[in-house]
């Protein structure tokens, strides 16, 4: 290793970022592959702390989809600062949270249904 050191330090030094820069990505990977593969993680009820990214996820689905059920194009333009919360959402368009939940309590449902009727999309 001290040879290594002394003799190739910049190519050392590159291979350790590379070999840190792979474990911490790779982490990542396996992190969320574990998180969303648990079944307590899939079809969640909607809540005011989750975004549209987060049920589309939770629901398989496109977060266009899942914008269109909320009657919004582009959460994160629509609140600005931070994170497109239902409750931001709700706030931002004038609709009382338990509504803006009703919609996508009805509406997820259809549109995973429609869904699986129709493989291709």
């Amino acid at each position: 290793m001290r040879r290594l050191w002394r003799e190739q330090r910049g190519a050392l030094i590159a291979f350790v970022l590379a070999a840190l820069l792979a474990a911490f990505f790779g982490g990542r990977i396996v992190v969320r592959t574990l998180y969303w593969a648990n079944p307590e993680h899939q079809h969640q009820a909607p809540e005011g702390w989750m975004t549209p990214g987060y049920i589309a996820r939770s629901w398989h689905l496109p977060v266009e989809q899942v914008d269109g059920v909320l009657g919004i194009e582009n959460g994160p333009e629509l609140v600005g600062k931070g994170p497109p919360t239902l409750d931001r959402i709700a706030r931002k368009i004038n609709v009382p949270l338990p509504d803006l939940i009703a919609r996508l309590e009805t509406g997820l449902p259809a549109l995973v249904a429609a869904k699986q009727a129709d493989p291709g999309s």
